[in-house]
């Protein structure tokens, strides 16, 4: 074990991301995690008996621990931190602390506290503006994963993030690591996939509407929703609309592979803005077109991509028209400039970085 992961949520694609030599601690499970990917992998719920073995592991090299951002994540993390500082270890050199930051929502909007309270809201927002940077000076190397978070992050923290090592290394879209290489060329079936809890920050009933003023349905084409959950009232639907409640992972993946379009229109809800998104990853990763709004923390980096159509976030007869777009994709070509990273990338990034202080070469 070279390195050690802590999760909030153990879903299953960071189960399939996972480079062969990262153990990974979690401590919570969503309900997407399918547990039959766990065989042959060290994947484990968390528990300090558990963090104390990985700590004490001669061959660790390196913790990655939730974001600064996520702000309730953060103050645990800082005790992990503060555990791998101190722990005896079995040999020389310590345990370095990476994390993999995401976080689209303005930094100050993000720890806005007491808002019915100006003065007083204020003066708290600024010192746990102040504490928060200050923590991160405890992290030896940070990843960003779109540009957006990294300009989000220096705006707030920049005399903090100038103290650190640093990329932007954003998501590989493609191939899927479990399905490997995808034919992009043949005929798909004409259904526009929505991966996730069918919620208001995730657009849906923008894309309902739209789906209506599409007139999709009546051209043979459905709208499939994947809801890991199936806890939400969703009401009547329109033709062509059906949903699908917690999938196993396998049917996941044939759905991408087979489905022409995904459909991810993420909408800003106050304290929430789209970080890079899963279903857009995944619907790339497997071939599929991807309609998007703008508010994606990757939305900058696809402007050029031949299967991205970006749409105004909220506005119903731009993503109807971008649903069109994606559904007769012959006006879609040409290449992007866009380049990608696999999680093992940012691992591989991070030893490189910390290899000195380890004690050992990175490979």
């Amino acid at each position: 074990m070279r390195t050690l992961r802590i999760v909030p949520h153990l879903r299953s694609s960071v189960v399939e991301e996972m480079p062969a030599d990262q153990a990974l601690l979690f401590t919570s499970e969503r309900r997407d995690a399918d547990v039959s990917l766990y065989a042959g992998r060290d994947v484990r719920p968390f528990s300090w008996r558990a963090l104390l073995r990985a700590l004490r592991d001669p061959d660790l090299e390196l913790l990655e621990v939730a974001e600064p951002l996520w702000t309730a994540e953060w103050v645990r993390a800082l005790r992990y931190v503060v555990l791998a500082r101190v722990v005896p270890r079995r040999r020389a050199g310590r345990v370095a602390v990476a994390t993999y930051a995401i976080e689209n929502l303005d930094a100050r909007e993000r720890l806005r506290r007491l808002p019915h309270r100006p003065v007083l809201g204020a003066l708290a927002s600024r010192l746990l503006l102040l504490a928060t940077g200050a923590s991160m000076l405890l992290l030896d190397t940070v990843v960003f994963g779109t540009t957006g978070a990294a300009d989000n992050h220096r705006r707030a923290f920049g005399w903090a993030v100038r103290r650190t090592r640093h990329a932007v290394l954003p998501p590989r879209l493609g191939p899927c690591s479990v399905c490997g290489t995808v034919d992009t060329t043949g005929p798909r079936e004409p259904t526009v996939l929505f991966l996730g809890a069918p919620g208001e920050r995730k657009g849906f009933s923008v894309l309902v509407a739209a789906w209506e003023r599409s007139g999709a349905a009546a051209r043979g084409w459905r709208l499939l929703v994947a809801d890991p959950e199936g806890d939400r009232e969703l009401g009547d639907l329109p033709d062509g609309v059906s949903v699908r409640v917690a999938l196993p992972r396998a049917e996941i993946h044939r759905l991408l592979r087979t489905a022409a379009v995904v459909a991810m229109p993420s909408v800003r809800r106050p304290g929430w803005r789209e970080q890079i998104g899963l279903p857009l990853v995944e619907g790339l990763a497997h071939g599929c077109r991807v309609v998007t709004t703008t508010e994606t923390g990757l939305a900058p980096d696809l402007g050029d991509h031949p299967h991205v159509v970006l749409t105004a976030p909220g506005d119903v007869d731009d993503l109807a028209a971008g649903l069109h777009r994606a559904m007769a994709p012959s006006g879609r070509s040409g290449t992007s400039g866009y380049v990608g990273h696999t999680k093992r990338d940012v691992v591989a990034w991070w030893l490189a970085q910390v290899g000195g202080s380890s004690g050992r070469s990175p490979s």
